[in-house]
């Protein structure tokens, strides 16, 4: 990979000294925020700091991906993309906000470019996605279960596609307000910060892609209830 180069004293990543990346470097990188890694990253004193952040990243941002695009293989190609620009452009990251949320604006806009790229005849935006559905089934949800039990695995395993599928036919405008708010955790200010939305038009969307999405399973489990 190809590191970024010529940074200055400035660059506010620049804040851990030689003795403190020392100490870092014999902890478990688990234990180290994002920042720290980042910084180790971009001072060239730590490769494996960047492969932390892969390891923390990887699938939320194929999740992400996923849910944009509606192709594993996109997402896979969205998801290399992310982890190039990442390589090239943690240096820019300016700390005025988590790391996290700056992933995720990186990883949306990547999402909506690839989509632009493969789709040159037709402009593709957030209020533009196409609504089409999905029988297919991106695995974002897999609920924890301590029981290996082949049966629960089994329920659990047909639960997740049933929420999936209902995602993936929510309004256009929601799904990714939704995928970022309800199932990455990230707060309402963030999610308005990385979509380019204001506070309550977050607020809205999720609302009424909760209420929808209620309303989506309520009908599927009556269905079930009356076969």
């Amino acid at each position: 990979m190809i590191r970024q180069t010529g940074l200055g004293v400035s660059n506010p990543l620049n804040f851990i000294n030689s003795n403190s990346a020392l100490d870092i470097k014999e902890q478990d990188y688990k234990d180290i925020e994002d920042e720290k890694l980042a910084a180790l990253y971009v001072n060239g004193k730590d490769d494996a700091a960047f492969s932390e952040l892969v390891n923390r990243y990887g699938d939320k941002v194929y999740r992400l991906a996923m849910r944009i695009t509606k192709s594993p293989e996109s997402a896979e190609e969205v998801l290399q993309r992310v982890f190039v620009k990442l390589v090239e452009k943690l240096g820019m990251f300016r700390g005025d906000s988590k790391l996290s949320t700056w992933i995720y604006s990186v990883s949306t806009n990547e999402a909506f470019r690839y989509l632009r790229e493969k789709n040159s005849s037709r402009e593709y935006s957030l209020d533009e996605l196409s609504d089409k559905e999905s029988d297919m089934s991106s695995g974002w949800f897999q609920p924890r279960d301590n029981n290996p039990d082949p049966e629960n695995n089994a329920i659990n395993s047909e639960l997740s596609e049933i929420l999936d599928k209902a995602i993936n036919q929510l309004p256009k405008e929601y799904r990714t307000v939704f995928q970022l708010r309800d199932v990455e955790g990230l707060s309402n200010i963030e999610v308005a910060k990385i979509l380019g939305l204001s506070l309550p038009a977050v607020k809205s969307r999720i609302l009424r892609a909760r209420t929808q999405l209620k309303n989506k399973l309520s009908k599927r489990l009556k269905q079930d209830m009356m076969s």
